[in-house]
């Protein structure tokens, strides 16, 4: 019998040896982040464009259908909670600082009661403020969040309100 999945092109590739040990490092060293199990997550890269036409769409975060989570733990006994799905078509120029950031965006979607968040602007205020509305662009580069100098304080400046994150990290 021959493998008849030798040929096939996928539109989806699971990316958790790739993405999980980032996230793990983004949730050790945020503060904000720390409520996360990224066991319970499943990084996904997807080859086709995003929905929205009208918007870029870097990354997706949901949770993962009830039925789906069944499926995949009889799969394999994994026990997925969220699914962080990347584009590939609109991250393939990125580089190591930019999906650093892009982790930690999708990362701090997941609430403390395993409710799917919306960022407080366009995107959350500390990115925007420490790494700027740019962050994403292609020919634009970013500090990596992971460098042991780097700390919201550090980037923001001025704009670095401690309170201010607290209050986000209790919705």
């Amino acid at each position: 019998m021959e493998n008849e999945n030798q040929d096939v092109e996928f539109t989806y590739e699971i990316v958790n040896a790739k993405l999980r040990p980032i996230a793990e490092k983004l949730v050790e060293k945020f503060d904000e982040l720390h409520h996360i199990d990224v066991d319970k997550v499943l990084f996904v890269l997807n080859y086709k464009s995003a929905k929205n036409k009208h918007r870029i769409t870097l990354a997706h975060t949901s949770r993962v259908p009830e039925k789906w989570a069944q499926l995949l733990y009889q799969l394999g006994g994994y026990n997925y909670k969220f699914v962080i799905e990347v584009y590939a078509k609109t991250t393939a120029a990125f580089d190591e600082s930019q999906m650093v950031a892009l982790l930690y965006r999708e990362l701090r979607r997941i609430g403390m009661n395993g409710e799917i968040l919306t960022p407080d602007v366009h995107d959350w205020w500390q990115m925007l403020m420490g790494l700027g509305r740019k962050w994403f662009y292609p020919d634009v580069s970013c500090p990596n969040l992971l460098d042991d100098e780097n700390s919201w304080q550090k980037l923001m400046g001025s704009y670095y309100n401690p309170e201010e994150l607290a209050e986000q990290e209790g919705e």
